[in-house]
């Protein structure tokens, strides 16, 4: 084994969170090459403990408890990297830490048209890429091609490409995989200015709809089908809802901000609220979009459906 100087103990999770809510790891591990994660893996087998694969921290709320788990954050160095592989710049190889700000900030610099509906959107490109992270219409799946991953449970090297990555709506294959790297094709450029203009766009018209510079996790709940969760919550008048720390956002009903001192309890316990109020608004069962990691009495109430 390789040193493991890059895997601490009991390292707080909140301040690696959108949400800034959460207790601390068991295991942390921050690997920055192929080799670590191979170690990690093996070692969180050897210490009997799950893996959990952190990116950005959206999407993602974590019991104040923390989590039993070897929780893997990938480190800079070569899973921070955007490669061109061919000489027309259309298709690229790009590790799972990139920033997905910063991948839309390179395609668009570059003339590479397709990503700029993406701008705004928080995260890295691994965890993007699970969600297949996108606008109503088209996520980051539609440009990939490959994903190259590990099995967390096995150590098992994979790379999944075609039908096999599965991509639609808010989820895909790479899900409960601790990928590494992609490789994006895109079919065609176009001006950098214009694409910039777009981008631009795009961020301003996600900043006046949605509470983007207040600590949240994103969107709470996933929109179900033909339909629109933020709608369905503010017709269910769930707007400023609050729950100790945690309240509704006045902006955008299918958000809630943390005003600085609220527990994963609050978020959960608020998030139950808001979808039992739809629930008996409209007879639609709303279904989490955000993660929950480790234990919380609240949490269980949001797994179950109502009664």
């Amino acid at each position: 084994m390789h040193s493991l100087e890059f895997i601490q103990e009991n390292i707080p999770l909140a301040g690696m969170t959108t949400f800034g809510i959460g207790g601390p790891a068991r295991w942390l591990a921050q690997p920055s090459t192929r080799a670590e994660v191979v170690d990690t893996l093996a070692f969180a087998k050897k210490a009997g403990k799950p893996v959990m694969v952190l990116g950005g921290g959206s999407n993602l709320l974590v019991a104040d408890s923390g989590v039993d788990a070897v929780v893997v954050k990938l480190a800079p160095g070569e899973f921070t990297a955007i490669q061109a592989l061919e000489d027309d710049n259309l298709v690229w190889r790009v590790g799972a830490a990139v920033p997905l700000q910063s991948l839309v900030m390179a395609a668009v610099n570059e003339g590479v048209r397709g990503l700029e509906g993406l701008a705004g959107i928080p995260g890295r490109v691994g965890g993007a890429a699970a969600m297949n992270s996108g606008g109503s219409d088209e996520g980051l799946g539609a440009y990939i091609e490959t994903a190259e991953a590990y099995d967390p449970m096995t150590g098992e090297y994979r790379v999944l490409t075609g039908d096999e990555l599965q991509f639609s709506y808010r989820t895909s294959n790479v899900k409960g995989l601790l990928a590494v790297a992609f490789t994006l094709v895109f079919s065609e450029r176009g001006d950098p200015e214009r694409l910039t203009a777009r981008m631009r766009e795009y961020r301003e018209r996600k900043k006046a709809a949605q509470p983007l510079m207040v600590p949240s996790a994103g969107c709470v709940f996933r929109n179900p089908q033909g339909d629109s969760a933020g709608s369905l919550l503010d017709a269910a008048g769930c707007k400023l809802m609050r729950e100790g720390g945690a309240q509704v956002s006045g902006l955008h009903a299918n958000f809630i901000i943390n005003h600085g001192r609220a527990t994963s309890g609050d978020v959960a316990r608020l998030a139950v609220r808001m979808r039992d109020a739809v629930y008996q608004a409209s007879g639609i069962l709303l279904e989490p979009e955000v993660m929950l990691w480790g234990e919380d009495p609240a949490f269980d109430l949001l797994r179950q459906p109502p009664r």
